[in-house]
């Protein structure tokens, strides 16, 4: 009996101790990566494309979106009427200070939409509320001009210290737009220097995506007939926000900073120190210890796949085939 006793107690101790460390392993998998979104969504078309890759990534747990540049309170709108579309309707959606007006055709989509998760709330003073919520655990992924992000850490450099990291898209390195092989002044970062100086110098880390690992990234004719064909109310919605935008072919330069939130090795990263000078360029400064991760080399192939068995996971297709040219 006692020897009985005693092999019980001996299997019980050897199921604990593999089957504990593999239930607590499967929970850290699950464990989400809780996000909050900046985004000048209705301008460029990449910004719902981007939001549709964060509604359709498990990993994630989005907790709020804030919109910058131009007419912040439509861009509001437009996001929150793409999340709710996608099925995230208790998502907080928090407008910026409004800046110079500017082109945004997409927003029409969304005139007159109401929702309680639109807030009063300005943008800055929701960021600052959710990052003191859950100190040391939230990423920013900035995917619009820095202007939220540079009041935030001005309002209180404290934060610095709170925020887990920013992962953004923006600057350039060696490569500018269009196969263009010189650096340039990217949009996000030109559009308010000064913000970027403030996030650059600020400690926080940072996950840079500059235009040379997203400036190829043009979705063409198959990959967005795959999209457009889904037939979900999220693809159904990124097809109206295409026509509207009324363009040809897009290029996924934000998708690509929230996916490397999760797939970090979609590129290669080099940790660089990068100063942002008065004009928006984003000089890589020799000597200086690294304030950015920064991507500098990927493959659009393995990006369209990722992307694609995400957001249009029913249709299956050579990825290659998806991205080449139409005829």
């Amino acid at each position: 009996m006692l020897q009985r006793l005693r092999n019980g107690m001996a299997e019980s101790l050897a199921i604990a101790f593999f089957v504990f460390p593999a239930l607590a392993r499967a929970g850290a998998l699950r464990a989400k990566i809780p996000v909050l979104v900046d985004t000048d969504i209705g301008t460029d078309i990449d910004d719902a494309f981007a939001l549709a890759l964060v509604a359709r990534s498990p990993e994630l747990k989005l907790l709020g979106v804030t919109t910058v540049s131009g007419d912040t309170r439509a861009r509001a709108r437009l996001a929150a009427k793409l999340l709710w579309v996608a099925g995230l309707r208790s998502v907080p959606v928090a407008a910026g200070v409004p800046g110079k007006p500017l082109p945004i055709e997409q927003a029409r989509w969304a005139k007159g939409f109401r929702s309680p998760e639109l807030l009063r709330e300005d943008a800055v003073a929701f960021l600052k509320s959710e990052i003191l919520r859950q100190p040391g655990k939230i990423t920013l992924i900035a995917i619009g001009p820095l202007t939220n992000l540079g009041a935030l850490l001005k309002s209180d450099p404290a934060l610095a210290g709170k925020i887990k990291r920013i992962v953004m898209m923006g600057g350039s390195i060696a490569h500018g737009y269009d196969g263009d092989r010189r650096p340039v002044a990217e949009y996000n970062v030109a559009s308010d220097p000064s913000a970027a100086q403030v996030v650059f110098s600020s400690g926080v880390r940072i996950l840079m995506c500059p235009l040379d690992v997203t400036a190829m990234l043009q979705l063409r004719h198959a990959a967005r007939h795959r999209i457009f064909t889904e037939l979900t109310p999220l693809t159904n919605a990124l097809t109206l926000l295409y026509h509207l935008w009324n363009q040809r072919t897009p290029t996924l330069f934000d998708p690509m900073a929230v996916a490397m939130v999760m797939e970090p090795s979609l590129c290669r990263t080099q940790p660089l120190a990068i100063r942002v000078d008065a004009q928006g360029y984003t000089r890589v400064v020799k000597g200086q210890p690294p304030n950015a991760k920064v991507a500098l080399d990927t493959h659009p192939a393995k990006f369209f796949r990722f992307y694609l068995r995400r957001v249009a996971p029913e249709r299956r297709a050579r990825v290659g085939k998806l991205l080449s040219p139409p005829r």
